[in-house]
């Protein structure tokens, strides 16, 4: 079965929970589309320690990436919609929680999406997947 990422928020999904051979099938769909851009990082580590690389390490990414320019109503649009995502990640809980997450940025020029899939545990024997999504007009 083929799965078409014919919408950013869709593409941005499909890439974070890609594995190698996805993505590039991914990245191959979103190349046909002009105004398309896509970046993906990695980011691990204690909560607190992701609360506080989060922003700085997708906004790095979507720069590097081309993702959006260096204008500051393009990075405000990746900051917002990285903090949605990062909400929809974190668990409530009072323990120091730890992530593994792959995140992946797609923008068409007027929207951002920022969308990330990983493991979470409080101990090794509770890992379990999370997912987040964000979304902000450029």
């Amino acid at each position: 079965m083929d799965i078409v990422a014919d919408r950013i928020g869709k593409a941005a999904i499909m890439a974070a929970i890609s594995n190698l051979d996805e993505e590039e099938k991914i990245k191959q769909q979103i190349k046909q589309r002009p105004n398309w851009k896509i970046g993906i990082t990695f980011v691990s580590g204690s909560r607190s320690t992701i609360e506080k690389a989060f922003v700085k390490t997708i906004v790095g990414c979507a720069l590097h990436s081309n993702v959006v320019r260096q204008k500051p109503n393009e990075i405000h649009g990746v900051i917002h919609a990285g903090l949605e995502c990062l909400q929809a990640i974190q668990s409530t809980g009072a323990a120091e929680s730890h992530l593994k997450l792959k995140v992946a940025l797609v923008a068409d020029g007027h929207w951002v999406v920022v969308a990330a899939h990983g493991e979470s545990a409080f101990h090794p024997a509770t890992n379990h997947e999370r997912v987040g999504f964000g979304v902000m007009h450029l």
